[in-house]
């Protein structure tokens, strides 16, 4: 991982750059937390150093190398108003490529096996992602990488209660992101009573249906080694009827 580049900009260079995340300049700062567990405002140093912090932490984990934090961080006079990613020229998000390629149902798979060996190797390490979503993963072809780490949560600094909630809540989160790749539909914002309708029609097999509903009731404390083999398990009729169930439901 790089070391965290910040540039001070003019006004009349935004037009030409690609900042993908702005933040609120409202005059009530924002309040972060660091990997040190410090409460911190927003400003120029503190911003940087709590994605320095998580660089730091990151890049002595291999099994952690897609997860992707910015490269550098923008400034129009004194004021941060967002950051550029590595890699996001190249790769889309999940919500924005899938339903514009014909991806076979060994890609997808290959897709959301990858999705779950990055979301669980984090877990492995005692990092939340924090606000996983379709929006956050992005991919070419099969690569994943995961992106937006601004709600991070490190067990070490958490509440083990606040931290145990956070992990159930992302354990579902991840099963959404993965049936948003099967059926190529943005299912992140669905809501609960939708979403259990949608499991408990769906045509798949008993064990991976029983492991996502307990998933939805929050009954899960980490992901499931089975979940490679339930999407293993998953067939073109799967997608097909899952695809019109989607439709009927106006998920």
């Amino acid at each position: 991982m790089k070391k965290l580049e910040v540039l001070n900009i003019e006004k009349k260079d935004l037009e030409n750059m690609r900042v993908i995340k702005k933040m609120d300049c409202s005059p009530k700062p924002k309040i972060w937390v660091s990997s040190d567990n410090v409460m911190y405002k927003k400003d120029i140093f503190q911003i940087i150093r709590r994605f320095s912090d998580y660089i730091e932490i990151f890049k002595d984990y291999q099994e952690l190398s897609k997860c992707v934090f910015p490269d550098k961080l923008f400034y129009v006079d004194g004021k941060y108003i967002g950051y550029t990613m590595p890699y996001y020229n190249d790769y889309k998000a999940i919500n924005f490529r899938m339903h514009k390629k014909n991806y076979k149902l060994k890609e997808k798979q290959q897709i959301m096996k990858n999705i779950v060996k990055v979301i669980s190797d984090m877990h492995e390490y005692d990092f939340l992602h924090g606000d996983l979503k379709c929006s956050n993963v992005i991919h070419k072809d099969d690569d994943i990488k995961v992106i937006d780490f601004e709600k991070i949560k490190i067990k070490e600094c958490e509440d083990p209660a606040i931290y145990k909630m956070i992990l159930k809540e992302e354990i579902n989160q991840l099963n959404l992101v993965l049936l948003s790749v099967l059926f190529e539909r943005d299912m992140s914002f669905v809501l609960e009573e939708e979403y259990m309708e949608f499991i408990e029609e769906i045509d798949f097999c008993k064990e991976f249906k029983d492991y996502l509903i307990n998933c939805i009731k929050y009954n899960e404390n980490k992901v499931s080694y089975e979940l490679y083999n339930y999407i293993k398990s998953i067939t073109k009729k799967n997608i097909v009827e899952g695809k019109e169930l989607v439709k009927s439901l106006q998920l």
